[in-house]
């Protein structure tokens, strides 16, 4: 549906003289993943506001965001897949919110972190199929995402101290960041088999 939409804007932008239409194709994908975005923004906003956890939410989509963009990870095959994975992330995400106390938030903060630190170092970047990185792409990509990571790490530490829950909220991002990098090998390797 996303990429019938997306293709027929971009014919009606080529039959307008507003793109060439040699373009219509580099414009239909762009539009494609515009909209795939805005839904899943969208969804995320929705459900942060049904749930009263906009903060929550807000520093969580931070760093999975930040990490994901740089670190690579899980693409579902569909985009309503990619928002069912979403939805699901948010709703799991929000349990855990509402049913851990404080305590068990801040030890498994704690724990988030250590597995994701070590499976960012040894996994970031994961490529795709689809969209293969150089060697000097991987470099540049890794060294961004062990910085970023540092930086949520640091965030955590110092938030344990000012607002656990705020270092729980970041750890959840950061967690499932590496937990798509770990979907993305599983895809890969089954994917070759």
């Amino acid at each position: 549906m996303i990429g019938k939409l997306s293709l027929k804007t971009a014919v009606f932008f080529s039959d307008n003289n507003i793109i060439s239409s040699e373009d219509i194709e580099a414009y239909a994908y762009g539009l494609e993943i515009l909209i795939s975005t805005v839904i899943n923004f969208m969804a995320a906003i929705f459900i942060a506001f049904l749930t009263g956890e906009f903060l929550a939410f807000t520093v969580c989509l931070a760093a999975f965001i930040t990490l994901r963009l740089n670190a690579g990870g899980y693409h579902a095959k569909t985009h309503a897949g990619c928002v069912a994975i979403l939805v699901g992330f948010l709703l799991t995400y929000t349990a855990a919110l509402k049913l851990l106390p404080t305590t068990a938030k801040t030890v498994t903060a704690a724990a988030f972190l250590v597995i994701s630190a070590v499976t960012i170092i040894a996994f970031a970047p994961v490529g795709h199929p689809n969209h293969p990185l150089s060697e000097k792409a991987k470099k540049k990509l890794r060294s961004k995402t062990l910085i970023l990571l540092g930086m949520w790490i640091v965030f955590c530490i110092v938030f344990y101290f000012l607002m656990a829950e705020m270092s729980f909220f970041a750890a959840y991002g950061v967690f499932t960041s590496a937990m798509a990098m770990i979907a993305a090998k599983i895809q890969l390797r089954s994917e070759k088999n």
